[in-house]
């Protein structure tokens, strides 16, 4: 894994970052309110399904804003975080455990192609990785058991978690987004299937590693991409041309 030093991020990532923490923070008032027995628990479940659609959008569009698409990785990351945002949205809307999984899985599996270039730089290509595997198959076992028909497409889910998870360790911002999504999905999981653990705890939990592993994922591929703002990029490119053209040369 290598390290990368600090840097001040984008404004259009920064601004993608607070209008999701926003969406957050707002569906996780909504759960607090729920579960303490204030206001209407049905205005405050449809405003939940509502926020659901708006929590991670705005961070892959400021990805794309600051050029990711012109990068293979960064289709592949786009594309993940929409079809998260799809298995979020959509699993919410219609209460389906299998469009939420399916999505998920292929978001899952399109992040590890977004981080499929770096994987020798990872804890992918290190021992590391048996611990991602153990922990994941404990997890999935336990899930799969009380899953039923899902049993199968749970414990692969919880490795292909696993895989994310160690792919991403090329830097801390995606060692920190892999291990949350990790906590995030396998919490999920075990209170969906087997252990009943109160909806404002799961809540809080689930969606909080969610949002907050797409962010920190979303900075490390800003960070191993030099994406910037398009303003910055033009100035960039502009002062390039003048100097190919002979401009403020001095030699």
């Amino acid at each position: 894994m290598v390290a990368m030093p600090a840097m001040t991020l984008p404004r259009a990532l920064r601004t993608g970052l607070l209008v999701s923490a926003a969406a957050l923070a707002a569906n996780l008032l909504a759960v607090v309110l729920i579960g303490l027995g204030v206001g209407d628990a049905a205005v405050l479940n449809g405003v939940r399904t509502a926020l659901m659609w708006l929590l991670t959008p705005s961070i892959a569009v400021a990805l794309v804003v600051m050029g990711a698409l012109r990068h293979g990785p960064g289709r592949w990351h786009v594309a993940a975080i929409a079809l998260c945002w799809l298995g979020d949205g959509l699993g919410a809307t219609t209460g389906l455990t299998v469009v939420l999984l399916g999505l998920f899985l292929l978001g899952h599996l399109a992040y590890i192609g977004a981080l499929w270039r770096t994987r020798k730089r990872s804890l992918a290509w290190s021992p590391a990785a048996i611990g991602y595997a153990v922990v994941a198959l404990i997890a999935g076992i336990i899930t799969a058991a009380g899953a039923g028909s899902l049993a199968v497409p749970v414990l692969l889910y919880a490795l292909v978690l696993a895989a994310l998870a160690a792919f991403a360790a090329v830097d801390t911002p995606g060692l920190l987004g892999g291990l949350l999504f990790m906590t995030s999905d396998l919490v999920n999981g075990l209170s969906m299937f087997a252990i009943g653990i109160p909806d404002p705890l799961r809540s809080i939990v689930v969606l909080s590693g969610y949002v907050g592993a797409t962010a920190l994922l979303a900075v490390s591929l800003q960070r191993r991409l030099g994406l910037t703002d398009p303003e910055r990029r033009q100035r960039t490119s502009r002062a390039a041309a003048r100097t190919t053209s002979g401009y403020y040369r001095t030699d």
